[in-house]
């Protein structure tokens, strides 16, 4: 069955930026300024070779269609922050596709299964299975369509520097 397409606006972000130092004087926002987008992802395979096609700011999206959430992050304080936090929910009606801008020695990217209650770079949760006959209680991994919610720490943002961050989804 054909599903009709999905419209961008309802999958609007919630975007969460804290510089450590500045979180308390209230000055985020006039520290950090952020611009989001939402671009589709089209894969295309020819002779055995994919290639990715960014189409930007597209205006409907099918279902199993992949998006790139970006986020760009911009320091307009005029001087270096400290412990910066950007964190952006996995948009509702899509699931985490498993990529993300990764770790570096510069920033560290973790997930959240709780919408953004904890943190992990590897989520994990209780399961409880039969082994033998017995009922065992174990801590896995979580299914990375169960992530939430995704999180940078970036440990300095520097005057005027800007950052571009991403993850993908996937349209339910």
């Amino acid at each position: 069955m054909k599903r009709p397409p999905v419209f961008l606006s309802t999958l609007l972000l919630g975007l969460t930026v804290v510089a450590g130092a500045q979180a308390s004087s209230g000055t985020v926002s006039q520290a950090i300024k952020f611009v989001l987008a939402q671009d589709l992802i089209k894969s295309t395979t020819v002779d055995g070779k994919t290639t990715e096609q960014v189409v930007l700011g597209p205006k409907t999206v099918l279902p199993n269609d992949i998006l790139r959430e970006e986020v760009t992050v911009t320091n307009v304080s005029g001087k270096t922050l400290n412990q910066v936090f950007v964190g952006i929910p996995v948009p509702k009606g899509t699931e985490f596709s498993g990529q993300a801008t990764p770790s570096t020695d510069r920033w560290k990217l973790l997930y959240s299964i709780d919408n953004g209650k904890t943190y992990a770079a590897t989520p994990t949760r209780t399961v409880t299975v039969t082994e033998n006959g017995k009922s065992v209680t174990k801590v896995v991994a979580a299914p990375v369509n169960t992530y939430t919610n995704v999180r940078w720490t970036l440990a300095t943002l520097k005057k005027d520097e800007s950052l571009k961050l991403s993850f993908r989804v996937k349209i339910k």
